[in-house]
């Protein structure tokens, strides 16, 4: 049973690491597809954040919040998180957010994937804002948690 048991596990490791074959076996498993797309998509923002902090710094200023996929290809970085949908930047006075809309492909709904960063570079002008940061996509206000309730009591 061992054997047989160990021979499973050595065919399937093979077959993972054929490129058609792993698609198959990630649709078929769609968990195991999902949490890859997370973290490839977290390792991304973090590589587009610390990138946008550099060019700043050189620069003096950020990048428009607009043209941001078209930045992000003239930097050579993909414009796409593993969903499709297009990475986006938020600039505040203190702080910028680059995003992922995550897996539902909308933005603004508790399955983003956020990076924040402090600005190195402030506007001219500007007042410094002392305010937090917006919570990563992983922590629910109670805004948030209020109008996860409201919809659960609608949909009863």
């Amino acid at each position: 049973m061992k054997k047989f048991i160990l021979l499973l596990i050595a065919v399937a490791a093979i077959a993972f690491l054929e490129p058609r074959s792993r698609a198959h076996i990630m649709s078929a498993v769609p968990f195991l597809s999902d949490a890859n797309n997370q973290r490839t998509a977290t390792r991304a923002l973090e590589q587009i954040a610390a990138y946008v902090q550099a060019t700043a710094t050189q620069s003096g200023r950020y990048p428009l919040t607009e043209t941001f996929p078209n930045w992000l290809m003239q930097a050579e970085l993909s414009a796409e998180d593993p969903w499709g949908s297009a990475y986006y930047l938020e600039v505040f006075p203190d702080s910028f957010v680059v995003g992922s809309p995550g897996p539902d492909s909308r933005r603004r709904t508790p399955d983003d994937i956020r990076v924040a960063e402090g600005r190195a570079v402030r506007e001219e002008g500007l007042i410094p804002d002392y305010s937090p940061a917006p919570p990563p996509s992983s922590t629910k206000t109670r805004a948030m948690r209020a109008a996860e309730a409201a919809s659960k009591g609608k949909g009863e």
